[in-house]
């Protein structure tokens, strides 16, 4: 025992070391840590309210958008026309007409809205609202593309709303305008965002008025937020910006923006009691734990080093010979406890290791070549039936030269496909693969516009063959096809660092952040009657033949809107020189 007693002393010289300036770091810590949580909820709070700001003001800016479309519609000057002809008939049609314009640009918007379009030399008004009346007196009362704020009253709720004149300038200089469209929304769809946004989190938001009108997430919320609106345009309030006020007998944090288009605020308060008090609570127990976890190390800590340590860098020594190579090396050294079995049991394996790493190192290789070919045997062409169906569809119809185009790329495509003693072609000729299948598919679905565009000495790199056909034909089939339209797919090659990338982009729906994350775990697992061949199979060869960092990446489509599918490989060689077909493959 002696022989350890000076280790042991120096490792309990250490916990001392280490306790004593943690039990002082953390008091001063804790005293800090409010501090700092104070400032990230200032920083958050404000972040998140600002993102609220910019959604509100995007669907307002929407909004008054679409008085600016219709004033562009020449049915409403088709209507007045009619109006003053009275032609009964083709002004039904027209105001028939203009009604359901007025709808579908009512449906544009994500909230709900109302649009009218007045017409005051025939005394009418168009409306998505089937119960609005025409109103001369409003609509000369209210000032020309401003929102205004009406309270409510009764069953009608409170809500915003702008008109626009047509002419523009037509009220400014008192004449009589053509037409005027009004806009209109309820507050009920601010109430709705509010209620979003506090989902799940404590505190409350509301929208305050400079006139000190305030409408929180739910109607009876209002009163309360009155009066803290009231409090705080007591103070002059800047565009954005955050106070402490006491709320209910509890210390708030209140964080403002300013919205002008509306004219008003978008006020967030949160109590800070409830994200203090997790914090002084967990300080107590530290204190009262830390005593006894000292003690606990103190005797651990020299139980661990005799009995376990000792035997452990004997075993580690082991393993640092077998990593460099040396798996003759045998542990000698008898321990008198449970690590004596474990001694022996690494003696037994070190020799057995030693007799079987050529073989098995070998059979690793032999497996995983097979491995690749059974992996790249999976794809396969399957749409020789579609095409051959086109060209008999062509012939009837006498276009020989569609035909001609048609065979000639699809012989192409399968002279290559069918062609399988080199399984590392050039990147040239898969992209050339992929010009075909991409060829052969406009004809098919005339709406499809496609391009590549690959550096010169990307296309020199040695590649997995048959590995980009397979994810143009998953972004045109699920992608582009479903889409009603003109459809597009972009092919870029990009050298990054040492790695080789493809992107395949659509023009498609894409996919949601969700689904993304869960179609990446299905490529990481054995495939199965659920999971789609072509890109499990081009992902898990990637991986085979690169190793960690290949396969394939998916996110949405920047430029094109749709989905973007990434593949991803370590480069070979630096530079290098195309054949005279690799200009063919940038378009």
């Amino acid at each position: 025992m002696r022989r350890y007693r000076p280790v042991f002393v120096k490792i309990t010289a250490v916990i001392f070391m280490l306790i004593l300036p943690m039990a002082l770091l953390y008091t001063y810590f804790s005293e800090k840590s409010l501090e700092v949580i104070d400032g990230q909820i200032t920083d958050n709070n404000e972040s998140r309210l600002f993102f609220l700001k910019n959604q509100i003001e995007s669907n307002i800016d929407r909004l008054s958008l679409s008085s600016s479309v219709l004033t562009r519609d020449s049915s409403i000057t088709d209507l007045q026309l009619n109006l003053l002809t009275e032609d009964y008939y083709q002004t039904l049609y027209y105001q028939t007409q203009v009604k359901e314009k007025l709808q579908l640009q009512s449906l544009s918007s994500n909230w709900r809205n109302d649009l009218s379009v007045y017409l005051p030399e025939s005394r009418r008004r168009i409306s998505t609202n089937p119960g609005d009346t025409f109103d001369m007196k409003e609509m000369k009362l209210s000032p020309a593309g401003v929102w205004r704020l009406h309270p409510g009253t009764g069953a009608v709720n409170p809500y915003y709303q702008m008109f626009v004149w047509d002419p523009y300038l037509s009220q400014e200089q008192n004449q009589e305008p053509v037409a005027v469209f009004e806009v209109r929304f309820t507050v009920d769809n601010i109430r709705r965002m509010l209620g979003d946004y506090k989902q799940d989190n404590p505190g409350k938001a509301f929208l305050l008025t400079a006139y000190g009108t305030a409408y929180g997430a739910a109607s009876a919320d209002d009163a309360a937020a009155r009066e803290t609106g009231r409090r705080l345009l007591k103070d002059p309030m800047e565009e954005s910006g955050h106070r402490s006020l006491e709320i209910g007998g509890e210390d708030t944090f209140i964080s403002y923006a300013y919205l002008p288009s509306l004219g008003a605020y978008l006020v967030d308060y949160v109590p800070l009691d409830v994200i203090h008090a997790p914090i002084v609570q967990s300080r107590r127990m530290f204190y009262l734990s830390f005593v006894v976890l000292a003690l606990l190390a103190l005797i651990a800590s020299y139980l661990l080093y005799q009995h376990v340590q000792k035997p452990v860098s004997e075993v580690v020594k082991g393993l640092r010979s077998f990593e460099r190579g040396n798996y003759s090396f045998r542990i000698r050294k008898r321990f008198n406890n449970e690590f004596d079995y474990m001694r022996l049991r690494f003696n037994e394996m070190a020799e057995q290791t030693q007799h079987l790493i050529n073989d098995v190192y070998e059979e690793q290789n032999r497996s995983r070549l097979a491995t690749l070919k059974q992996l790249q045997s999976q794809i396969h062409p399957h749409f020789l039936y579609n095409c051959l169906s086109f060209i008999a569809a062509c012939a009837k119809a006498g276009e020989t030269e569609t035909i001609r185009e048609m065979v000639y790329h699809l012989g192409d495509y399968y002279r290559y496909t069918t062609r399988v003693e080199n399984q590392r072609p050039l990147l040239e000729e898969e992209v050339q693969q992929a010009r075909n299948y991409l060829h052969i598919y406009a004809f098919r679905l005339e709406r499809l516009d496609f391009g590549l565009n690959i550096p010169p000495d990307m296309l020199a790199e040695p590649v997995p063959r048959l590995f980009l056909q397979p994810v143009v034909e998953n972004a045109i089939i699920h992608g582009v096809e479903p889409q009603p339209g003109a459809g597009t797919i972009q092919v870029t090659g990009v050298q990054e660092g040492e790695y080789n990338l493809l992107q395949v982009e659509d023009s498609g729906a894409g996919m949601t952040e969700e689904q993304i994350a869960g179609y990446l775990k299905e490529l990481e697992l054995p495939m199965n009657e659920q999971t789609g061949c072509g890109l499990w199979n081009v992902n898990q060869r990637l991986k085979q033949q690169y190793g960690p960092g290949s396969g394939i990446r998916l996110d949405a489509s920047p430029g094109l809107g749709g989905l973007r599918v990434t593949l991803r490989w370590k480069r070979e060689h630096e530079g290098g020189q195309p054949s005279e077909n690799a200009a063919d493959a940038r378009r």
